[in-house]
């Protein structure tokens, strides 16, 4: 269950600032998928890791659980699904390849507000979900803005620093 949410300026903000807050950075890997808006593969690129693509799934549009599997480096820190056309990705199968390879798993669900993945709702099934609420998304704001969705208090707080630059 989300215990937290926190507030950003836009969707590519609450991925970069997620990513930093769980420690991602130069020399790690992060595993997501090739069918996505850029902001996904931006924001790794960001914070100084390196984005390793894997395919979707035809009947979802969302990332192929096998192939992340394939993909997993000692260098893997994190997977990060995406949510798209209001398609979950597969959870259990994304969370089950992060507990064996102790990685991090966190949910871009910047275009699936309000989805359910076996009736849970899409940023409540990892360590942290984002979401964006950009004019062109199915819930927008008027303008730009985003949202960090946990269960991790301690991370929530260093989102809430991190957002306002530390101070």
């Amino acid at each position: 269950a989300v215990a937290c949410s926190v507030g950003v300026a836009n969707g590519t903000e609450a991925l970069h600032l997620l990513l930093r807050a769980l420690g991602i950075g130069p020399g790690d890997e992060v595993i997501t998928v090739s069918f996505t808006f850029i902001a996904t593969i931006e924001a790794i690129i960001h914070v100084g890791a390196r984005p390793v693509v894997v395919d979707i799934e035809p009947d979802t549009f969302c990332i192929e659980p096998t192939k992340v599997a394939e993909k997993v480096t000692p260098r893997t820190k994190a997977i990060v699904p995406v949510h798209l056309y209001g398609h979950p990705a597969d959870m259990d199968a994304l969370n089950a390849i992060a507990k064996e390879h102790d990685l991090l798993v966190f949910e871009d669900a910047a275009q699936a507000h309000g989805a359910l993945y076996k009736r849970r709702r899409v940023g409540s099934l990892s360590d942290g979900g984002t979401f964006s609420f950009y004019p062109s998304k199915n819930l927008a704001a008027y303008g730009e803005g985003g949202m960090i969705t946990t269960d991790d208090e301690a991370l929530a707080d260093e989102l809430r620093a991190l957002r306002i630059h530390g101070s």
